[in-house]
This record gives structure tokens, sequence and C-alpha cells, in this order.
């Protein structure tokens, strides 16, 4: 399954949930297709904005699952985008239908008339909006300067500011973690009280290559050994759990 690269930015993807609703509304308001043009224009305006609203809940509603199963499988896939698209229109579809039916709207169509004659000739234009989109998001994500990380210990001192490309990994040791980074052409080490899931929830781009390891995939040199990576300045264990994914994202992270 071909991998694709993903902008986990809540912020980027708010914008596309935004992009996505004010289209939407733009269309049903000035464009009036259907029997919509029958209604005045400020009535128009004043209940059909909520299709927009329901399109952009639908759409932010899935970004933290997405971050998560990104961050969890380590990759992003085709099929997984494929996924993504159809669980919003599910969610989006079933909620305009809601909305239709409504005492607000009054729809008289059937689920089945307003699916095949409103909703899908509708979303089909709206879906090349959302895949271009989300391609142009992931896309330019490629080339964005990445800014420094903060890594954060329980007390409100233990904390460390480098900058994303010096980390090159992260291990669990007890209650601490142990962050390996660059500093200059020197490996540091630092121990932080947290935990690794927190540490990867955070920095979900990071690979988890072990249940007490997780590396910065651009630090990866060579295999040692079937159970041995090499980063640079350091070996870390690989298990068998997450090898195939390892390997799966090496035509991304590691071109």
């Amino acid at each position: 399954m071909q991998n694709l690269r993903l902008n986990t930015s809540y912020k980027k993807h708010f914008l596309v949930a935004a992009i996505i609703s004010l289209w939407l509304v733009g269309f049903l308001v000035l464009i009036a297709p259907f029997d919509i043009a029958e209604l005045p224009f400020l009535i128009r305006l004043e209940i059909l904005p909520f299709y927009g609203v329901i399109s952009c809940i639908s759409y932010l509603i899935l970004i933290p699952i997405q971050n998560w199963m990104f961050s969890k499988l380590g990759r992003w896939t085709l099929f997984l985008e494929i996924l993504f698209i159809g669980v919003f229109n599910f969610l989006a579809w079933i909620g305009s239908y809601l909305y239709y039916r409504s005492d607000i709207i009054n729809g008289e169509y059937s689920f089945e008339k307003f699916t095949t004659q409103v909703y899908y000739p509708i979303f089909f234009v709206l879906l090349s909006i959302l895949v271009f989109a989300r391609w142009f998001l992931n896309r330019k994500a490629q080339s964005e300067p990445l800014k420094k990380i903060i890594l954060k210990g329980e007390n409100k001192l233990d904390v460390l500011q480098i900058n994303p490309s010096d980390l090159v990994s992260i291990s669990s040791a007890d209650n601490y973690v142990e962050v390996h980074y660059l500093k200059g052409k020197n490996l540091q080490k630092k121990l932080l009280r947290n935990t690794l899931k927190n540490i990867h929830a955070d920095i979900p781009n990071l690979v988890r290559v072990h249940r007490s390891h997780i590396i910065n995939p651009i630090h990866f040199k060579d295999w040692k050994n079937s159970t041995t990576l090499s980063l640079t300045q350091l070996e870390v264990p690989i298990s068998k759990k997450y090898k195939e994914s390892f390997l799966a994202i090496s035509d991304t992270f590691l071109k």
C-alpha cells in the first residue's frame, strides 16, 4: 500500500475545514441549486449556512483520530486517506439529512431521494475541493521549515528545547525517558520524568521501533543486524512487532 505524507497541524486542518464550509455555503446560497432557488435570498442566508457548519464539524472531529492513527501506525497510507474521506462523507451525509428533515428545513424528500438527487450531486463537486486541499496541505508540509520542539518533564524546570533534526531517539527508563540528541556534532543525553507514550503523542512523526524506543527516522543509518538499528552515534533494538511498519515507511521517511 502506497505511503503518503500527512500534515498533523490542527491549525492547517481547521483551514481546510473552513474552506470546505465556506465553499458549500457559497454554493448553496448564491448558486441555489435544485428547488433552493425558490427560496428568497435572505431565507437562504438564514437557514443554509448550517450545512457548512455540519461539514466543518464532520471534518474537524476526525482530525484527532487521524493524528492518533498516524502516531500509532507510524505512517499514513492511500487506504487510510480514502477511509478518512469515506468517514467524513458518512458523517456529513447523515448530519445533512437530519438537518434537512428538522423543523428548520422541514424537507419532504425521502432519505433515498435526498441522497441521490441532493446530497451526492453536491458532494462530488465538494470532493474535488477536499482532495485538492488535503493534497496541497500534505505536499506543502514537506518543504515547510520545522519549528523547535520542546520536551518537558513533570518538574517545571525539566525542559529541553531542540531543533527537530537534532533529536535522535527517546528511550524509556523506568519513570523517566532518555532523550538522545545532537549538540553540534556530539551526542547528548538528558533524563526527563515523563513517559514514552506521552512524548510520542506530542511528536507523532517519531517512529516506534520497540516498546521502549522511538526514533527520529532521519537519523537512521543502516541495519547492524536483524534486531538492531544503527542511528547517528547510537544503536537501538527493533522488535518484530514494529519491524514491518518501519520497513513500510522507508520509502517516505528515509529518502
